[in-house]
């Protein structure tokens, strides 16, 4: 039959066990979060990469499709973006500048001060 002080050391054992387990499945818990963000943030920087690379290519064949092609043709894709431009100013500045009919109060019915 144990003694009463062997009794308590195996109490204390047993806290000390369930104490460390609980830290081991945190810290598991914490590694398993920073290999997900690690993979999360791999994925994220290979479709940026991809991204990238499409965008030098996409670049680069404009590039030398204006280097083959005549001035004229240069000067009138400059002319159109300059246009776009242009445009999309025009139809902001008249979007703001639009008169809005949300609050202001001009609904013809009887307020309630009219009653």
């Amino acid at each position: 039959m144990p003694s009463a002080s062997d009794q308590t050391l195996e109490n204390q054992n047993e806290e000390e066990l369930t104490s460390l387990h609980s830290k081991i499945k945190s810290l598991r818990s914490v590694t398993i979060d920073i290999l997900d963000d690690a993979n999360r943030q791999n994925d994220q920087t290979n479709s940026f990469s991809s991204f990238a690379s499409s965008l030098f290519s996409t670049s680069r064949h404009h590039s030398r499709s204006m280097a083959s092609t005549s001035t004229l043709r240069q000067y009138r894709t400059i002319a159109y973006i300059v246009g776009a431009v242009v445009l999309l100013w025009l139809l902001a500045k008249v979007w703001r500048a639009a008169p809005s009919s949300v609050g202001t109060g001009g609904g013809g019915g009887l307020s309630g001060e009219e009653y």
